[in-house]
């Protein structure tokens, strides 16, 4: 299983996020006579996504988790008046209509 996707539904954005996770993790840790490290055996024991904020709007309150598969292209979005992909567009420019 992939990193989620997510998209704005409040400006539309499918490509900038903030996201803050919480992780615990097992390894092996094997040091060198050197005394440098290297770390082995890496375990992902528990993965917890705490927060998702979007870098457009800048808050997390219309942010949601794309089902698998969905938002793969630009037409995808359903939002009016996007012209081009979220891609093409600059951090924070959003169409606006009235």
């Amino acid at each position: 299983m992939g990193e989620p996707r997510y998209r704005c539904d409040g400006c539309g954005n499918l490509t900038r996020f903030d996201v803050t996770t919480s992780q615990t993790t097992k390894a092996f840790h094997h040091y060198t006579v050197g005394g440098e490290l290297e770390v082995e055996e890496e375990t992902v024991l528990s993965h917890h996504v705490d927060e998702v904020i979007c870098r457009w709007c800048g808050h997390g309150r219309s942010v949601v988790e794309l089902a698998e598969g969905e938002g793969d292209t630009a037409g995808e979005t359903g939002t009016v008046g996007n012209k081009g992909s979220d891609e093409e567009r600059e951090p924070g420019v959003q169409s606006r209509t009235s």
